[in-house]
């Protein structure tokens, strides 16, 4: 179609925007102002240039991101060392500690023992001395406790510990590499 004055008028009028104005481009504004925001606190060209500041932002991110994926295992590693502090002092080793919970059917992972020490500590002595008090009627060398010759045991504590569940890893498996393995009946 050739563009003459007549055809050219007919588009700007029968066309939905103001002839004489300029149709506005999405503004960057509000990216570059979160950008800002995000590295104003950085130097020379990661905070004055757009092309560094992106960089950095990127890289912000990134490490944002990390951290967000090692939250879980950091909370899991700090939870063992507050256990294994909590329990040091009240003279009780964690391996004795945890073998005595999975005999007598405690289900209580590292979080909530730690949260139990440092939250209620009196419910927390009265599981340590439990656990002293199963080990010493079992034969372990564990300094007794001083409230613990008050603690009942019966025969129904020494149980066989249930079964370690399987865990399965979330996700694909190697960067789907392979294909994930169909569930077993036991599995479900």
């Amino acid at each position: 179609m050739k563009l003459t004055s007549t055809a050219f008028l007919r588009r700007i009028l029968n066309s939905p925007h103001d002839a004489f104005r300029v149709i506005p481009k999405p503004d960057i504004w509000m990216t570059r102002e979160r950008m800002a925001k995000i590295t104003a606190w950085q130097y020379a060209s990661e905070r004055n240039t757009v092309k560094g500041a992106y960089r950095k932002q990127n890289k912000i991110f990134h490490y944002l991101d990390m951290q967000r994926r090692d939250a879980n295992q950091l909370e899991k590693h700090y939870a063992r060392e507050r256990l294994n502090a909590a329990l040091e002092a009240h003279e009780l080793e964690y391996m004795h500690f945890r073998n005595m919970l999975s005999k007598a059917h405690i289900l209580l992972d590292n979080i909530v023992l730690s949260q139990l020490a440092i939250y209620e500590p009196k419910s927390f002595k009265s599981l340590v001395s439990l656990a002293k008090r199963m080990a010493i009627e079992e034969g372990r060398l564990v300094s007794p406790d001083v409230g613990s010759e008050h603690v009942i045991t019966e025969d129904s504590l020494f149980g066989e510990p249930y079964e370690v569940p399987v865990r399965f890893p979330r996700g694909p498996a190697d960067n789907h590499t392979r294909k994930p393995s169909k569930l077993k009946v036991h599995e479900y």
